[in-house]
């Protein structure tokens, strides 16, 4: 199957009441992950943010990379691109680190959670230096608990493990189904 029929599947089951409504999950969080060949990063980013808009359920679809710059607030890229050339790329990573490690991205994830049905979340490739998906994953676990989180990321989802871009294992992350 390829990438637009995996993700025209896709945007057809999580239309369904079954998936809205969480059954079958056995009280397990509504985590799921969307894993595909890192080529085609593009594509899944303009289905997701076509489908976010077009589908009648209510959708937001979130951008980690997006979410990240926001966070340092008066901070520009070229601010942050100018900091790495002066710095160094792991001084920049070092002077970032804080502020996504204090849980202001889980909060603001928590936060646009609320009153909609099902989070999209992508980005994951452009941020992961700086964050993890296991980690996010599991810190938002005490944030989101009632809505259905749908992790489209470029790699591989065993259900044991990820592989982002079917080349850096992380440490094993059980919880989410894979979709």
């Amino acid at each position: 199957m390829d990438i637009q029929q995996k993700l025209d599947r896709f945007f057809e089951e999580i239309q369904k009441e079954d998936f809205l409504k969480m059954r079958g999950l056995g009280n397990e969080v509504p985590y799921f992950v969307f894993d595909y060949e890192p080529e085609d990063e593009l594509m899944v980013r303009k289905s997701v943010s076509y489908h976010a808009e077009k589908l009648p359920v209510e959708m937001k679809a979130l951008n980690l990379f997006e979410m990240m710059l926001d966070l340092f607030g008066d901070i520009t890229l070229d601010g942050l691109k100018q900091f790495e050339e002066d710095e160094g790329t792991e001084d920049l990573f070092d002077a970032m680190r804080p502020t996504l490690e204090e849980e202001t991205l889980v909060e603001r994830i928590g936060a646009e959670a609320e009153n909609t049905q099902i989070l999209l979340i992508t980005g994951i490739g452009s941020v992961f230096q700086l964050i993890r998906t296991h980690e996010l994953l599991n810190q938002l676990h005490a944030k989101v608990t009632n809505t259905p989180v749908i992790v489209f990321y470029p790699g591989t989802y065993t259900g044991q493990g990820l592989s982002l871009f079917n080349r850096f294992d992380s440490s094993g992350y059980y919880r989410a189904f894979s979709i």
